[in-house]
C-alpha cells in the first residue's frame, strides 16, 4: 500500500472542513466517554457497555451496527470504492479498580475536572473508544466518504488475553487495523509479547519441627530465583530486548508449621518478536534443572499458564500467550499513518512502540497489517490515577477520521 500524500503539515483543500467537523462532534463524544466510564465493564461482563456503544453508533448514522456471537460490537461505514478494509479497534473491558477508597475521585463517577476525564478505563480504553466511534459522524459532518469499508469495533476480553479480537480477525477479515491503545496520539508499530510461565518445584511435606524428614522445595526456589536473575535476555534494536519478572508465588500449604510439598512461582516474560514459547521454556527449564541439582529430592515442572475465559454471551476458550508483533518502520501503512496525522495536526507525529502488550499481536499474526494510534498516556493505565485529557480525545477524533480516509485509499491514489 502506498498512497499519494499531501505536503507535510498541511491538509489538502478538500479536507479543510474536517477539523471544524471534529470540533462539532467532540461534545457528544465527550459525553459518550464519560458514560462509558460510568458503566462498569469488567472482563466477561461487558454487556451494558456494549449496548451503550451500539446505541451511540446507531445515533451517529452508521450504515450497519451489530454484535457478534462473542459480544463484540461492530459498526460499519461503507466505502465508496474498492480501497482496503480498515478496522478501528478498542476494547470494552477494563481491569479491576481495586479498593475504591484509594481513589481520589471514585472510579466509576466519570468526573471531569479542568479538561480531564477521570475513572477506571478512562485511558484504557474508553476515551479512545469514544474517539474512534466519533470518526464516522465526523466524516458525515464533513461530507466525506472513505474509499474502502471502515469498521469500528469494540471487543471483549482484551484484558484477559484478547479473545474478542482474535475471534473477530477470523470472522471479519480486514486489511488494516488501527488499535486505539494509549499512544498520546502518536503512531505505534508494535510491542513485546507476554508469556506467563509457571514453574512448580515439588518435594516432600513434613512437620516444620522435623525438617529433616521432608524435602523442602523453598530452597530450590531460592536457588532458581538467583539463577534466573542473571539469565541472558534476547536483545532487539526496536524493543531493547526481552525481560523477565518473577511475580506471584504459591504453596500447597496454609499452615505455618508445615513445610510445603510444592511451591509454584510465576514469571512474567515479555518476549520480543522472534523469541517463541519453546525457546523461553527451554531457558527456564535449564535454570530450574540447575536449581534442583543442588537440592536432594526436588523435581521441577515448567509450563506456560493459559487462561480460561468466558464471554458475556457464553462463549468459552482458553487463551494462549499474548503475541509480540512488529510492523516495519518503512511499511507503507506506518508511513501513510504518520504523514496523514502530521498533515492533520500540523506538527510532526513520532512513530514508536508500546511498552505493554495489546490485541495488536493477535491481529498482526492473523494477517492484519496493524498499527496503533490513540489518545491517553501509558502511565495512567491500570492505576488509581486513571485519566485522559479531553484535548487529546478531540485531537484523536480528527486523527481517526483522517486515518480512515488515508488508509482506505487504493495504492497510488490520493485520499478520497
Amino acid at each position: 500500500m502506498a498512497t499519494t500524500r499531501p505536503p507535510t503539515g498541511r491538509l489538502p483543500e478538500y479536507l479543510t472542513g474536517l477539523p471544524s467537523a471534529s470540533h462539532r462532534i467532540f461534545p457528544v463524544a465527550t459525553d459518550l466517554a464519560r458514560r462509558l466510564v460510568q458503566t462498569p465493564s469488567p472482563s466477561g461482563d461487558e454487556s451494558r457497555a456494549a449496548g451503550l456503544v451500539m446505541e451511540a453508533m446507531r445515533g451517529f448514522g452508521y450504515d450497519e451496527v451489530w454484535d457478534d456471537e462473542a459480544g463484540n460490537v461492530i459498526g460499519l461505514l461503507r466505502g465508496s470504492g474498492d480501497g482496503p478494509r480498515v478496522q478501528f479497534n478498542t476494547h470494552l473491558d477494563h481491569v479491576s479498580p481495586g479498593d475504591h477508597a484509594l481513589w481520589v475521585r471514585p472510579p466509576y463517577d466519570g468526573v471531569i475536572d479542568d479538561g480531564v476525564l477521570y475513572g477506571r478505563g478512562a485511558s484504557d480504553l474508553k476515551g479512545s473508544m469514544a474517539a474512534q466511534v466519533a470518526l464516522v459522524p465526523t466524516l458525515r459532518e464533513a461530507g466525506l466518504t472513505p474509499r474502502g469499508d471502515v469498521f469500528v469495533v469494540a471487543v471483549v476480553l482484551e484484558e484477559v488475553g484478547g479473545f474478542g479480537s482474535r475471534h473477530l480477525a477470523t470472522t471479519l477479515p480486514t486489511d488494516v487495523a488501527v488499535v486505539g491503545e494509549p499512544s498520546q496520539n502518536e503512531v505505534r508499530r508494535g510491542h513485546r509479547g507476554r508469556i506467563f510461565v509457571r514453574v512448580t518445584f515439588t518435594g516432600l511435606s513434613t512437620h516444620a519441627s522435623a525438617p529433616e524428614r521432608g524435602r523442602n522445595p523453598h530452597f530450590a526456589v531460592a536457588r532458581f530465583l538467583l539463577g534466573v536473575e542473571s539469565l541472558a535476555m534476547v536483545s532487539s534494536d526496536t524493543f531493547g530486548g526481552s525481560s523477565m519478572s518473577p511475580t506471584s508465588i504459591e504453596t500447597d500449604q496454609v499452615s505455618g508449621n508445615v513445610t510445603p510439598g510444592s511451591v509454584s512461582i510465576s514469571l512474567d516474560w515479555r518476549n520480543v518478536p522472534g523469541e517463541d514459547e519453546a525457546a523461553v521454556l527451554a531457558k527456564v527449564q535449564d535454570a530450574a534443572n540447575q536449581a534442583i541439582a543442588e537440592v536432594d529430592g526436588i523435581t521441577a515442572q515448567v509450563s506456560v499458564a493459559v487462561r480460561p475465559v468466558t464471554t458475556y454471551t457464553g462463549m468459552t476458550d482458553v487463551m494462549p500467550s499474548t503475541l509480540a508483533f512488529e510492523t516495519a518502520a518503512d511499511d507503507p501503512v506506518v508511513l501513510t499513518a504518520r504523514d496523514a496525522l502530521t498533515a492533520a495536526f500540523g506538527r510532526p507525529v513520532p512513530v514508536g512502540t508500546w511498552t505493554f502488550a495489546t490485541d495488536g499481536g493477535h491481529l498482526h499474526n492473523l494477517g492484519v497489517r496493524t498499527i496503533g494510534f490513540g489518545p491517553g498516556e501509558e502511565r495512567f493505565a491500570h492505576t488509581i490515577h486513571d485519566q485522559i485529557a479531553l484535548s487529546q480525545v478531540e485531537e484523536a477524533i480528527l486523527g481517526n477520521a483522517v486515518l480512515a480516509l488515508a488508509l482506505t485509499s487504493p495504492a497510488g491514489e490520493t485520499w478520497v
